[in-house]
């Protein structure tokens, strides 16, 4: 049987008002380079690196 892992999902909320967040994957070493991301009309972003999602509070 193969070992499966399940990571659970990460929602960051963000300001209403932001116009973009960063995301360097937390865990300082054990991160991954920062990458930066605009919401361009969206409501959510989804880093393409660990999964976390920027959310703007509502």
């Amino acid at each position: 049987m193969e070992h499966m892992s399940i990571q659970k999902l990460e929602i960051i909320p963000v300001d209403p008002g932001a116009d973009g967040v960063s995301c360097d994957g937390g865990g300082g070493p054990l991160g991954h380079p920062k990458v930066w991301y605009s919401f361009d009309k969206a409501s959510s972003i989804e880093c393409g690196y660990c999964s976390r999602l920027f959310t703007k509070d509502q």
